[in-house]
């Protein structure tokens, strides 16, 4: 892979997310287990960053934190200055349809929907019109090299396939954040590349903040930073 440009794409100090003090513990019998410890993280707009670490550190839940598909222990989470935390859940849903979007390692497809049914579904849960997302979708798949996927089910689609729908439905909304867990992690070491390379284009394209757990060093390498939770923490 060509060498990446590793500087943000934002001004110094243009934060566009901040986690201050984020703690996770689960009280199993007779004692507790502290996932996060007091975690920081500032995010600018438009950079990408890796987190790697052992398994078992917490990564996959300080992504669901940062999605708000979790709640923490203590902490805040910040979004324009505003503790997206204080809000019900209801108001958190629509937070996360218009905010934020996900590529997970399983890619979580609906099996009975189209490639481009799939694409269009959050567009559709938010109530948004049908005829437009379906442009939209259309054009989001022929970006990703899916243009003559457009009718076919999840089953009829090889492994790099279904992942680069879940990235054109993850970027449908015009997310400001991208949240990706393992995206490349059940794919062969080729079609991961084009994955990843796909994922940097469109956080390029459309501005989007991104942090993406990994345990591919190289592909952690090629973003604008890499860092690593250990202990509950996060460090350069």
């Amino acid at each position: 892979m060509q060498e990446k440009d590793k500087q943000p794409q934002t001004p110094a100090g243009a934060t566009s997310f901040q986690a201050r003090g984020i703690e996770k513990y689960y009280e199993e019998i007779g004692h507790r287990v502290n996932v996060l410890k007091g975690l920081d993280l500032d995010l600018a707009r438009g950079e990408m960053i890796a987190i790697v670490g052992a398994s078992g550190t917490g990564k996959t839940t300080l992504l669901h934190i940062l999605g708000t598909i979790d709640r923490p222990t203590a902490g805040t989470l910040l979004y324009g200055g505003v503790d997206v935390l204080n809000k019900n859940d209801i108001e958190l849903s629509a937070y996360r349809n218009k905010t934020v979007g996900f590529v997970f390692q399983f890619h979580h497809l609906l099996p009975e929907f189209t490639a481009l049914e799939n694409v269009m579904m959050p567009g559709l849960i938010g109530g948004l019109d049908k005829n437009k997302m379906a442009e939209e979708a259309t054009e989001l798949l022929g970006k990703v090299k899916l243009s003559d996927r457009l009718q076919h089910k999840v089953g009829e689609l090889s492994g790099g396939e279904q992942q680069r729908v879940a990235l054109a439905r993850a970027i449908i909304m015009k997310p400001l954040l991208l949240l990706a867990d393992e995206p490349t992690g059940n794919l062969d070491t080729k079609t991961g590349y084009k994955v990843f390379e796909l994922l940097q284009e469109m956080s390029a394209e459309y501005s989007l903040s991104a942090v993406m757990v990994t345990h591919n060093l190289e592909l952690a390498s090629e973003m604008n930073r890499c860092l690593t939770l250990a202990e509950g923490k996060l460090q350069e």
